[in-house]
């Protein structure tokens, strides 16, 4: 028992340090009437960057080598009015910054950029250790299926607390992969594990 509890403070030291560093890798800015300005830095390999309509249509999107610095200049002149999503997806959040065309040009609302931790997955004597960290008040819904597309269990968690643990004995299970969908702020995250 006093493993779980170090390994579990151990994960959420990471997510918290990997937090800490997020804060500062993506940055949007208006250049003028139509053009928003997107700077990353201490990309790692693998980021990517997307930009998408309210929709969830991706306008743009590139994947990312480990590099100091990026930057790119999206221009919303010839798209219609609406919202917008700046987002950056790394192995360990997605950061979400919306942006709004009209009339006057674009904005950017104060304060509405949002980070969404994925879940972390440990797997040890078949038992499989789940980690979410939310950043709203909102429930967690845990789904796990097997390769097979048969659910196992589900559940949805309504804890207030920051970070959400729970653990799923695999005893008694055939040996196989099994993928856990955890549904967080409206996005869909899959861990696939093998028991």
């Amino acid at each position: 028992m006093k493993r779980v509890i170090n390994v579990s403070l151990a994960l959420f030291a990471i997510l918290l340090s990997t937090a800490v560093k997020a804060s500062d890798v993506l940055s949007v800015k208006i250049e003028n009437s139509s053009t928003i300005n997107v700077s990353l830095a201490n990309i790692s390999k693998g980021q990517k960057l997307y930009l998408k309509d309210y929709s969830g249509t991706v306008l743009f999107n590139v994947t990312l080598e480990a590099m100091p610095s990026y930057r790119k200049y999206f221009n919303l002149s010839t798209v219609e009015h609406g919202v917008y999503f700046v987002e950056t997806e790394t192995e360990f959040d997605v950061k979400v910054t919306p942006v709004i065309k009209n009339d006057k040009g674009v904005a950017l609302i104060d304060n509405s950029s949002v980070t969404i931790f994925k879940p972390k997955v440990l797997v040890e004597n078949l038992i499989a250790r789940t980690m979410v960290t939310k950043t709203e008040n909102s429930p967690v819904k845990i789904s796990i299926y097997d390769k097979d597309g048969n659910m196992l269990n589900e559940e949805v968690l309504e804890s207030e607390d920051q970070v959400v643990q729970r653990a799923y004995n695999f005893t008694g299970v055939p040996a196989g992969d099994y993928y856990i969908y955890f549904n967080v702020n409206d996005r869909t995250f899959m861990k696939q594990i093998s028991i």
